[in-house]
């Protein structure tokens, strides 16, 4: 097995390729884009690889709420347990610093997914890299 950051289809088949893994560990990529496993199954078949459009995103988040919640748990804890995700999920949405900028100064839900629709109420293709992907060393076990 092999990790090292993977964030994109074609840096997992290269984590592949450098290591002779036999599998990956994706961690931080799948929470930031949940449609990886996909995508690294396309490229690896030599599909065209579907790229989310930011409302796709938006569901996404909005489902993690939903999964996320605790019925008797405050607003303001609720979307602070949130912010945790948007930390990976902000690094993928162009641009990032002002996104994470405001998600994190969120306190209620109403405007957790106010700022969420402001950046993400589009349906342009998404990669979800990060803005600034550093080369990352991959771990082999």
């Amino acid at each position: 097995m092999a990790n090292g950051n993977v964030h994109s289809p074609g840096h997992a088949l290269a984590v592949l390729a450098e290591t002779g893994a036999a599998g990956l560990m994706i961690g931080r990529g799948a929470i930031r884009n949940p449609w990886l496993f996909q995508q690294i199954r396309q490229l690896r078949r030599g599909e065209a690889v579907r790229l989310p459009a930011g409302r796709d995103v938006l569901a996404y988040i909005h489902e993690l709420w939903e999964a996320q919640a605790t019925p008797d748990a405050r607003e303001p804890a609720q979307v602070q347990r949130l912010k945790k995700f948007m930390n990976f999920i902000g690094e993928g949405v162009i641009p990032a610093e002002p996104f994470l900028h405001e998600i994190r100064r969120v306190t209620t839900r109403h405007d957790f997914f106010r700022a969420c629709e402001n950046y993400l109420g589009h349906d342009r293709l998404m990669t979800l890299e990060p803005e600034e992907t550093k080369p990352a060393e991959a771990v082999h076990f």
